[in-house]
């Protein structure tokens, strides 16, 4: 189990910083310290391995954000718990908005198999399910406009987010004078709540 983790570790480094396209299963060997008839011990494939480090990233965003939702706050202070939750992930995990972004990129999907796609793409879909239910929740109790659908509102939700993050990961936040990241995403938060609750 420490060899797979140590590999797991090593690839999503190289994924992470090259891209599924280009990362090679030389460099993940490299990095690991392994060689690379090892590493197929543990793993089918490039994609095999690619596909393990999304698939785990994904059950920890959902791991914590299930704390959240779990919460007996009030609505509005469920969705900042939530909100803030998937935030501190990120930035305390960089590789995993890097990783998971790439799978946006028309050339990296175009190299991953239909089978794999098909999974992926059901685990974004099932996170992005579990906030719209919560908008959802809101408009029925009057508390949220419901002139737009609840998927809509957490896609807008999720790039703006997702653009802040990539901003601040970059370093390019801080060079444009912002340095504190909770007080960004907590007025982040503020301005989709004041776009959304009635």
């Amino acid at each position: 189990l420490l060899r797979r983790r140590d590999i797991l570790e090593a690839a999503r480094s190289v994924f992470s910083e090259k891209g599924f396209q280009t990362a090679t299963m030389d460099e993940i060997a490299e990095r690991a310290e392994l060689s690379k008839p090892t590493i197929y011990l543990y793993f089918d494939s490039k994609e095999d391995l690619y596909k393990s480090i999304v698939l785990e990233d994904f059950w920890e965003v959902e791991e914590r954000l299930k704390e959240s939702f779990a919460s007996d706050a009030g609505l509005v202070e469920k969705w900042r718990s939530i909100y803030l939750a998937y935030v501190e992930h990120c930035i305390e995990n960089p590789e995993y908005v890097h990783i998971s972004q790439q799978l946006l990129a028309p050339e990296s999907r175009q190299r991953v198999s239909d089978n794999i796609l098909e999974e992926l793409d059901n685990h974004t879909d099932e996170l992005l399910g579990y906030m719209a239910q919560l908008v959802e929740e809101g408009m029925e109790k009057g508390l949220a406009r419901d002139d737009l659908a609840p998927r809509t509102i957490v896609l807008i939700a999720w790039r703006m987010t997702i653009g802040l993050l990539e901003l601040c990961l970059s370093g390019r936040a801080a060079e444009l004078g912002v340095d504190d990241y909770h007080e960004l995403f907590e007025s982040a938060f503020d301005v989709l709540k004041d776009g959304i609750v009635l």
